[in-house]
């Protein structure tokens, strides 16, 4: 008799900040059903049956290749892009920090505080800059430093994701929200925008060819600008990993 492994479905939260569309079938063409509110969860049942369905169903967006995915939302089967949802809680409203999401999802492991246990934490401060480092119980790495040379700085590692995830994910972030609207079709290379006040923001924005296939990938995206402080935020791969970096410095 031939057996098959158990599957287990996963969980997935919608990203947009407007909500997430539910369609009868996989296009926009066809009824929408329902919108699933920013934060909220769908079931995708991860069959190999569903999964076949989702590969044979792609679109682009922004010059990305995504699919339709077959999912359930409050007793309601139908479909969504699946670039608009992520296996990670997007960020809490009026959330201000990497460091404050990252919180909401997970404890951390060890003393913050303690030092020479790397794979625990790391504190340290050396003419007058500090710098701490404290890994997650969900994997993720945060690293923070502040003082005389750099006034603030993060950096997340997150393990098994994409850029183009993540940057869904942490657009909804206090911080970022207002500048990574301005640019929301995310062209490949060089892009200056401005805000409402005049500011520019220089835009770099990386794609790469899939192996084997004609298909691109957000290789890494990065935003700099000065607001009366000079300040980066790039989202990077890192082999499976992807690194957030935000700093500012005068």
């Amino acid at each position: 008799m031939n057996t098959f492994a158990q599957k287990a479905p996963k969980i997935y939260y919608a990203t947009l900040s407007e909500g997430v569309k539910l369609y009868v079938g996989p296009s926009i063409q066809t009824k929408a059903l329902a919108t699933v509110a920013y934060g909220s969860q769908v079931t995708f049942s991860n069959s190999d049956v569903d999964q076949l369905e989702m590969v044979n169903n792609p679109l682009v967006i922004n010059d990305t290749r995504t699919y339709w995915m077959k999912v359930i939302y409050n007793k309601v089967k139908g479909y969504v892009v699946k670039n608009n949802f992520a296996s990670i809680k997007p960020p809490k409203e009026n959330t201000g920090k990497l460091s404050d999401w990252v919180n909401q999802l997970s404890q951390p492991i060890g003393n913050k505080w303690e030092s020479g246990k790397i794979s625990e934490s790391l504190s340290e401060s050396e003419n007058d800059n500090y710098f701490s480092r404290q890994i997650f119980q969900n994997g993720m790495l945060l690293t923070t430093t502040s003082g005389f040379d750099v006034n603030f700085s993060e950096t997340l590692q997150i393990p098994h994701t994409d850029v183009l995830t993540v940057y869904n994910l942490i657009k909804n972030i206090g911080s970022f929200y207002r500048i990574l609207k301005l640019n929301t079709a995310l062209p490949e290379g060089n892009t200056i925008v401005k805000d409402s006040e005049g500011n520019e923001y220089k835009w770099t924005i990386l794609r790469k060819t899939q192996e084997g296939s004609e298909d691109k990938f957000l290789k890494s995206i990065e935003i700099i600008w000065n607001n009366g402080i000079n300040n980066t935020l790039s989202i990077s791969a890192l082999g499976n990993d992807i690194v957030v970096f935000y700093e500012n410095t005068l």
